[in-house]
């Protein structure tokens, strides 16, 4: 069977599987309960698309217009993260629990390689896959001979203000 159709005959089957799944936690914790669990996972999941979906749109953007590789090697498409925000925020146990496992580092690591956005070998997880400077902007490596060191400031001293 071709992945195409193991891909619709498993979103056609997800939500008889989601209902099961909801009926067996209701039955052991409650309706409420049940509920409560299915409201938080779904929102938990919208929470973090809306904090982190638009930068990770921009990254997808950059990289279909060719401007991805132009702001250094240290970025990478959080393909990963996306797919666990995506799977919380749709309603059910079962993407829920998919969601979690996504964000377990073995099955991450081989999610990476199996979608092609797992850095080169030896490359730094995704920890560091971001650089964060004071600068705001992108990164410049300079060789050695293209920059100096400047000494550092002397700091400022406040006026004291007489008391009038």
């Amino acid at each position: 069977m071709k992945i195409g159709k193991w891909l619709v005959a498993g979103l056609l089957l997800l939500p008889l599987a989601e209902l099961l799944a909801f009926l067996v936690v209701s039955a052991v914790i409650g309706l409420s309960g049940a509920a409560v669990l299915l409201i938080a996972g779904s929102g938990t999941g919208v929470l973090v698309l809306y904090r982190s979906g638009p930068r990770w749109l921009q990254d997808v953007r950059d990289l279909l217009s060719g401007r991805f590789a132009a702001h250094g090697s240290e970025r990478t498409v959080p393909a990963v993260p996306a797919l666990a925000a995506v799977l919380l925020a749709v309603p059910g146990f079962l993407t829920d629990i998919a969601a979690v496992l996504v964000l377990v580092p073995r099955v991450r690591s081989r999610l990476d390689a199996l979608l092609g956005t797992a850095g080169p070998p030896g490359a730094p997880g995704p920890a560091f896959t971001r650089r964060r400077h004071p600068g705001g902007g992108p990164v410049v490596d300079l060789a050695p001979d293209e920059w100096e060191d400047l000494p550092e400031p002397p700091p400022r001293r406040r006026k004291r203000r007489d008391p009038a």
